[in-house]
């Protein structure tokens, strides 16, 4: 999902390199390399003997990407896990280069641009996903650094990486989780645009203040939150985050068809759900294998849709009808993630102005606190 999300965001093509040991069986390494993901392996992945031979041809088809000028998304942290916090980086991106470099003997323009993902929220349907791009860092001119010293060269593209990982990662383990979490969605609520599903704007809060929270901050949200308690609000109303009046009217016009849709697919997405983390006990493993069903149960249904939908309509309006509902039942599920907001909103214009002020109040020092 992260390699299809960087695809998106960026409009280039991007190769993604996966870890070796899913790539061993054919069936597997067929439809994996027909999404372009690459396998590297790690020395925990497969015996020495397979991790060398695989991790040789993985380079040799790096080396021919590179010189297309195609891009290579390498997950440098070495390890996938479902949590707000980013481990010490491994070596690999750094070892990659070094050894493209040296095969264009030194003369391959190449660049390794930090780039941080972050998710809302874990197994949600609706979300907002962030991405940062940090300033590329143009390996050409560390060619003297890797001609003297190697290991310098791979330890100083590690750590100019973890430097801006550390500072556009959303950090939310440690001290004061449940205020960073909070924090996170007051970031998320503030850069919201309903209308908008790829915004290419800057973040307006720094993710690098809200990761340093310190107990000064963290009170001011303690009091913050215990205050939206009190009077059964949502930070989204005092923030004056819009509601998706598009999708809602779109859900509503498109109801006969696209309701009976949204129904069967919140009925197969806990179905998937519960089969995989019955069948799979490797939490690593879990979303890349919900994603996969998801995928297949939704090509399935999106069949099936036409199938039903061809017995009343034909050609063009088969066609509309189909795309119609399906979108539209897309949109029930934005409806159903924005109900809480729509209803604490009606909550919000009823408090006395001076309620509200002060709710606006405390929300304006936490936002110039991150700003």
């Amino acid at each position: 999902m992260d390699g299809v999300i960087f695809e998106h965001i960026s409009g280039r093509r991007v190769y993604t390199l996966a870890r070796g040991d899913a790539f061993l069986k054919p069936v597997a390494n067929y439809m994996l390399r027909s999404m372009r993901i690459l396998p590297i392996f790690r020395a925990t992945d497969a015996d020495s003997k397979i991790a060398r031979k695989g991790n040789a041809e993985t380079m040799d088809e790096l080396y021919e990407r590179f010189s297309l000028k195609h891009c290579i998304l390498i997950f440098t942290e070495g390890i996938a896990y479902p949590e707000k916090a980013l481990r010490r980086l491994k070596k690999g991106t750094g070892n990659i280069a070094l050894e493209m470099l040296k095969r264009s003997d030194y003369t391959m323009d190449l660049h390794v641009v930090p780039t941080a993902l972050n998710y809302t929220a874990f197994g949600k349907q609706m979300q907002t996903v962030h991405v940062s791009y940090g300033e590329p860092i143009r390996l050409l001119d560390y060619v003297d650094l890797l001609k003297e010293d190697e290991k310098a060269f791979t330890d100083m593209v590690t750590e100019k990486v973890q430097v801006k990982f550390e500072s556009d990662v959303v950090i939310t383990k440690g001290d004061h989780t449940e205020e960073k979490e909070f924090v996170h969605d007051l970031m998320v609520n503030e850069n919201y645009r309903p209308l908008t599903h790829k915004y290419l704007g800057p973040w307006k809060l720094s993710i690098e203040k809200a990761n340093s929270m310190d107990e000064t901050l963290a009170n001011k949200v303690k009091s913050y939150q215990a205050v939206l308690e009190n009077h059964k609000v949502l930070d989204s109303n005092v923030g004056g985050r819009s509601f998706d009046f598009i999708s809602t009217l779109v859900a509503i016009f498109t109801f006969g068809i696209s309701f009976p849709i949204y129904l069967v697919w919140s009925l197969l997405l806990p179905g998937i759900k519960a089969f995989v983390e019955s069948k799979f006990k490797g939490i690593v493993f879990r979303d890349s294998v919900k994603i996969g069903f998801g995928m297949i149960a939704g090509m399935l249904l999106t069949l099936c849709v036409f199938i039903t939908l061809s017995f009343w309509f034909s050609g063009f309006l088969l066609l509309l009808a189909g795309v119609l509902g399906i979108y539209g039942a897309i949109c029930w599920f934005r409806v159903k993630e924005s109900l809480p907001h729509l209803r604490n909103e009606l909550r919000w214009y009823s408090l006395a102005d001076d309620v509200r002020h002060d709710l606006e109040k405390l929300r304006a020092d936490i936002v110039a606190a991150i700003t």
